[in-house]
């Protein structure tokens, strides 16, 4: 589960066939001297600035809390710390921080009430975890301070869940665990950077806790991972600045070109050609509504289709603002319908959610355990990130199923999306085992052949991607029974 420093950036192998054409329908600008002289002007970097706050402008996501004018409000809070950081470089860090809490206070507290209390107080615990991790480091906290973060947070779930409801407790317990819940990764990411050579102190850890650049989303995913990782990829000087800057542009057009491809994509199979949305066939399907295998397969490549499309836009978006605010940070997808082998989809398809999966589990079970064996200890790091720590991930997500169902009838509804893991931990295993060669063959055998196999392994298996409570994994199997022909 390894990735190369620039994953999807390199050329393809001798004898490793690529999609024919390679076109690009936006240009590589930022290797145009004359570009690049221009965007380290003030006039260029207020054209850049300008036409990346235009796009924002004109491509806003609604958000359901927020009125036009809100959306317009913060797109102006976010170039104004995008300018800052521009204009500003030494202090980028700082202005990270900055912008990052007030970015906090300006929009979370009107999504959830108990932000403004709970939020203070999780900066503070971040802190005091830091801290001790650092000051203690012979200590067992000091020796595994993630695993002691994740294993106290999952106890701390547990018993509130045996908390009388309604109570004053319940309610105090429940809204913190719910706040602290959002920024678990990102204390993670701190911690993980504590004996790193010049690590950064709190102060700029504290502006990797949820940065502005995740705008409107709210992912719990660390997108550019910690601060060590924007250590790393902070432009040093004004070229590089340059190139980081037109690189967002680029990016945030491109996510533009799918959301349109994605939305035309949507009218003409949905529209046109009336094909049902994967949802509403497969609630037809629990309800025991006849409907053709074939139709069945159509909406499920559709699903699978758009749902990519949605991933990248989303990454793309996020991974452009942050370029703009001076990070040079990797895409989160990158072509992973050119992918020959289920690892190497896995790599490419969502690359922060895999990185958090790596630094969190899978390093740790790789560097203590079977090392004597190692293709079990491959094995085995694997399935502790592709298969226990996703479901870590997701099950600690999802708090409202754990608050409102208690602890063990959810995770006990959540055995749908540990079946997914485990086949999908089996997968990748077995693709990072097997040694492909590399050798010479026509385009059919060597490069469509393994796509179109990758790619249905990802698109069945997405049946079993379901995070709810709702439906048990028989109607799941029920479904792929019928679109294979085999139920009616």
């Amino acid at each position: 589960m390894t990735p190369p420093d620039q994953p999807g950036d390199k050329a393809a192998a001798p004898g490793q066939p690529r999609f024919p054409g390679e076109f690009r329908l936006i240009p590589r600008i930022e290797t145009y001297p004359a570009v690049l002289l221009f965007a380290q002007t003030l006039a260029g970097k207020l054209a850049i600035i300008g036409m990346f706050g235009v796009g924002l402008w004109g491509t806003h996501l609604s958000w359901p809390l927020l009125t036009r004018q809100s959306e317009l409000r913060f797109d102006l809070l976010l170039i104004t710390l995008i300018t800052a950081t521009t204009t500003l470089p030494q202090y980028r860090r700082l202005l990270l921080t900055f912008g990052t809490l007030v970015w906090t206070y300006a929009v979370w507290w009107q999504k959830v009430d108990h932000w403004l209390l709970f939020y203070p107080a999780t900066l503070i615990l971040g802190g005091a975890l830091f801290w001790s991790a650092i000051r203690f480091r012979d200590s067992w906290f000091g020796r595994r301070p993630v695993a002691s973060l994740l294993a106290a947070f999952a106890l701390s779930v547990l018993f509130a869940s045996y908390f009388p409801r309604s109570g004053a407790l319940w309610i105090t317990a429940w809204s913190f665990l719910v706040v602290f819940s959002s920024f678990l990764w990102f204390i993670g990411y701190s911690l993980l950077d504590r004996n790193s050579k010049g690590r950064d102190n709190f102060a700029l850890q504290l502006g990797t806790y949820r940065p502005f650049w995740l705008g409107f989303y709210g992912s719990n995913i660390p997108y550019v991972k910690g601060a060590a990782y924007l250590r790393r990829i902070e432009a040093q000087n004004a070229e590089q600045l340059a190139i980081s800057q037109i690189k967002g542009v680029k990016l945030f057009a491109w996510s533009v070109v799918l959301a349109l491809a994605l939305k035309a994509f949507t009218r003409v199979v949905h529209g046109y050609c009336g094909i049902p949305a994967y949802d509403d066939l497969f609630s037809q399907s629990v309800h025991r509504m006849p409907f053709p295998w074939y139709l069945g397969w159509a909406s499920l490549i559709a699903n699978f289709l758009e749902t990519l499309l949605l991933v990248c836009i989303m990454g793309h978006r996020i991974v452009a603002t942050c370029r703009m605010a001076g990070f040079q940070a990797l895409r989160n997808t990158y072509r992973p319908l050119e992918s020959r082998s289920i690892a190497e989809f896995w790599n490419r398809y969502f690359y922060y959610f895999k990185e958090l999966l790596v630094d969190f589990f899978f390093y740790p079970t790789f560097m203590r355990y079977f090392k004597r064996w190692p293709r079990l200890r491959l094995l085995a790091a694997t399935f502790a990130a592709a298969c226990f720590g996703n479901v870590f991930f997701h099950f600690f997500r999802d708090m409202d199923y754990i608050r409102d169902m208690g602890f063990w009838k959810a995770l006990a509804g959540f055995h749908v999306y540990i079946f997914y893991t485990i086949i999908l931990a089996t997968g990748i295993g077995v693709s990072q085992l097997r040694k492909r060669k590399v050798e010479k063959s026509n385009w059919l055998r060597g490069w469509l052949l393994p796509v179109l196999s990758v790619t249905g392994f990802y698109c069945i298996l997405s049946i079993f991607d379901y995070t709810g409570r709702t439906y048990p994994i028989q109607e799941h199997f029920r479904f792929l029974a019928h679109i294979l022909n085999l139920a009616s």
